[in-house]
């Protein structure tokens, strides 16, 4: 995050362009890490979405390695434009052999993957899901962090998570985000690292014309952490420390 210029990120196609900026940005957050009490740990958006999976296991294998050397937790985001941009590609990596028994950590945001699917993934509902259960089982066990917002078939935000009109995407947001926590807690994680990360325009959709967003930002944000508390508390309560 650039002073006067907002988010800058790495626009290279290329491999080593992407490993030779992840270590260069996490010199320079080490220093700011370091003097956090407790918790502290680096979100990553992680590759380019052209990688294929040689590519991405060789980046990630560079970034492990970089974190170990530094000392400071990585989280990898699942994200459009990314490694991790598609539920896909993202299982071909966590099964290839290099990065078996690595300590590889995701930032579980899925609602990119409903915008880059188009659709939400319903097992139950959708005979075209039915690899969503085995699949996701895969996925909490890497999982150490999770934006909690809730995407849509033709997005990644729903405009408010109150609204009933998105009930059935929120209900199985929800359940994917309880079963994540119970999976850190089963791990012995003392904390589950929690965001409601409802965005600003263009995330929050907005009129035509006036350009004037359909709901108030905070009163978003609020009401979805509402929501996580509640469900945090009655799905996992004091047992796994708090949100």
């Amino acid at each position: 995050l650039v002073e006067g210029k907002g988010y800058i990120y790495q626009g290279s196609s290329k491999l080593e362009d992407h490993k030779q900026s992840f270590s260069a940005l996490l010199d320079e957050v080490c220093p700011i890490i370091s003097r956090v009490k407790a918790g502290g740990f680096v979100n990553s958006h992680s590759g380019s979405d052209r990688f294929r999976t040689e590519e991405a296991v060789d980046f990630l294998e560079h970034a492990l390695k970089v974190e170990a050397e530094k000392k400071v937790k990585v989280t990898h985001e699942t994200h459009r434009q990314r490694i991790f941009w598609n539920p896909f590609l993202t299982e071909d990596v966590l099964k290839h052999p290099k990065l078996q028994g690595l300590p590889l950590k995701i930032n579980a945001d899925l609602s990119h993957w409903c915008a880059a699917c188009e659709r939400v993934f319903n097992p139950a509902q959708e005979p075209r899901d039915d690899w969503w259960p085995a699949f996701f089982l895969l996925l909490s066990k890497h999982v150490e962090y999770c934006h909690c917002r809730c995407g849509w078939a033709q997005g990644p935000q729903i405009p408010d998570p109150t609204a009933p009109e998105y009930g059935s995407e929120l209900a199985l947001h929800m359940g994917w985000w309880v079963d994540l926590w119970k999976a850190q807690q089963a791990r012995g994680n003392v904390h589950c690292w929690i965001e409601p990360e409802y965005g600003p325009p263009p995330y929050l959709p907005c009129l035509p014309h006036s350009a004037k967003p359909v709901a108030d930002l905070e009163t978003v944000v609020e009401a979805a952490k509402r929501q996580l508390e509640e469900a945090y508390q009655k799905e996992i309560g004091g047992g796994g420390g708090g949100p």
